[in-house]
């Protein structure tokens, strides 16, 4: 029981932290640490300035989680780890047949996921306005902040979670369940956002929080993530 108690520890250390973090990212989107003015668009600075002072956060949090799960923590931000068993889930329809994989759930939730969001995102941004993009810088900076961006919420939100669990031997609905909730309630402010962004958000929260416990690795995450922020950050700069 006592051992029981003592491995619950970690894992109510590491959401306190998470859900710290929570918000300072809405601080900092206003208040960032750093103030850029690289760019000759105002809105272009702001961002750029948002997104180092959340990596060097995102740094922190790997600093904490090395900490209290040492190098197997860490393991699991590899990106050549992108197959595994996959764990049923007939709630959600996630039924696996004896040979499908991750290479296969994940490549086909990619494709779902991208373009339920491509939908809500023209529904809530695009849709009745009128629109243009600038293919250089803005074009590249899509790809430069969706990239910075997905990396830095993953590792606070998904990877600090899953690192603490695998160590600890917890169970993964604890990663998945935190990683949800709190994900979820952070995009009620973002794009998409209000009840759709949350109930949205929170579903990618699971199930990229079940893609990393169960490849242990980063890919599947990282790449997923990144196919929305592009879609965001797209629809965002072309207002």
């Amino acid at each position: 029981m006592n051992k029981k108690r003592f491995n619950l520890v970690p894992i109510l250390l590491i959401t306190i932290v998470v859900v710290a973090c929570a918000p300072l990212l809405l601080w900092f989107r206003s208040s960032p640490l750093l103030t850029l003015n690289m760019f000759e668009s105002t809105v272009y600075n702001l961002e750029i300035s948002y997104q180092i002072t959340v990596l060097l956060l995102a740094f922190i949090i790997i600093g904490i989680v090395y900490g209290m799960a040492g190098k197997g923590g860490l393991a699991y931000l590899n990106l050549k780890k992108r197959d595994g068993r996959i764990r049923p889930e007939p709630w959600i329809g996630i039924k696996p047949k004896e040979t499908e994989t991750w290479k296969h759930l994940g490549l086909n939730f990619m494709i779902i996921i991208t373009l339920v969001t491509a939908v809500v995102i023209y529904i809530q941004v695009v849709h009745g306005e009128s629109v243009s993009l600038e293919l250089y810088p803005g074009g590249i900076l899509i790809l430069v902040f969706a990239l910075m961006n997905a990396f830095s919420e993953e590792i606070i939100f998904r990877f600090s979670f899953v690192a603490v669990v695998g160590k600890y031997g917890l169970s993964p609905y604890a990663a998945q369940g935190l990683s949800a909730i709190i994900f979820g309630t952070v995009h009620y402010f973002g794009h998409p956002g209000g009840v759709p962004g949350v109930l949205m958000a929170a579903f990618i929260g699971w199930f990229l929080a079940k893609s990393m416990l169960e490849t242990k690795g980063f890919f599947w995450a990282l790449t997923i993530h990144f196919l929305q922020d592009v879609l965001i950050f797209s629809a965002l700069f072309m207002r």
